[in-house]
């Protein structure tokens, strides 16, 4: 947590025995730190201790003490919460009563810092710019969809923090390290031809991720999930015919 730092004191003008001199106290350097709201509003925030944050915004000063949150830092008084996690956060109004905001409130970030675009289908780095229609309906238990599903799924649960239930859907077992991140998003494409081999099926996947790192930086990376599942044989589990993540390779963009 950012903390203030003092200012060099000042020396005192010369003066005379029992004088007291009339020069100010040096006055503390504050670090504000200016953020940028998705609706055009933009505040300041500081940081004196761990648990406190000082917020201007519209003319008033709000002081925000620390609250319980499950990821990142939640400051909530004074009629606002501010939920930060590195360079970006949620602006939201507490309503009478509120100790957590009921209102999604607005995403805000410093200047040069905020969300990252994907690259436009069809250009490099990006999914293929592939127009046909995808159907809503049940996907065969088979079929890419259907493993395709399973990838947009476990991205779901890695984006939004719930890493235990993301990795009951690979069979290496490994987790997705999000410490890195302030923000990771992904975009899935449409599954490769499943093919057969040795009892099994498998199937690629196209998977672009991207998002900032802690330390500012944008993340571009692109690859893909390949999956499997045993193919229709006599005696498989039920669990044995349930597509899983068997490796996601990903490649990171210069």
């Amino acid at each position: 947590m950012r903390g203030a730092a003092l200012a060099p004191a000042l020396a005192l003008a010369a003066c005379s025995p029992g004088a007291t001199p009339t020069d100010p106290p040096a006055e503390r350097s504050t670090p504000w730190i200016t953020y940028v709201c998705t609706d055009g509003r933009t505040f300041q925030a500081l940081y004196p201790d761990a648990k406190t944050a000082l917020v201007r915004l519209a003319g008033r000063e709000h002081t925000l003490k620390i609250a319980v949150s499950g990821s990142g830092a939640r400051y909530a008084g004074d009629g606002l919460q501010w939920w930060n996690r590195g360079p970006e956060g949620m602006l939201a109004t507490l309503e009478p009563g509120e100790t957590i905001a009921g209102a999604p409130g607005v995403s805000c970030y410093e200047p040069g810092k905020g969300p990252v675009e994907p690259p436009a289908p069809g250009t490099r780095g990006g999914l293929s710019d592939d127009r046909t229609a995808l159907s809503e309906g049940p996907a065969a238990p088979g079929s890419g969809r259907a493993a395709a599903r399973v990838v947009e799924t476990y991205f779901a649960l890695v984006e939004s923090g719930r890493g235990a239930e993301a990795v009951r859907l690979r069979r290496d077992g490994q987790v997705f390290d999000v410490r890195p991140f302030t923000r990771l998003n992904a975009q899935v494409g449409g599954p490769r031809r499943v093919e057969a081999a040795a009892g099994s099926l498998f199937v690629d996947v196209p998977i672009v991720l991207y998002g900032r790192l802690v330390s500012g930086a944008e993340y571009h990376a692109s690859g893909k999930a390949t999956l499997r599942r045993v193919n229709d044989v006599p005696g498989a589990t039920p669990e044995q015919l349930e597509w899983r993540i068997e490796t996601i390779e990903v490649k990171t963009a210069p």
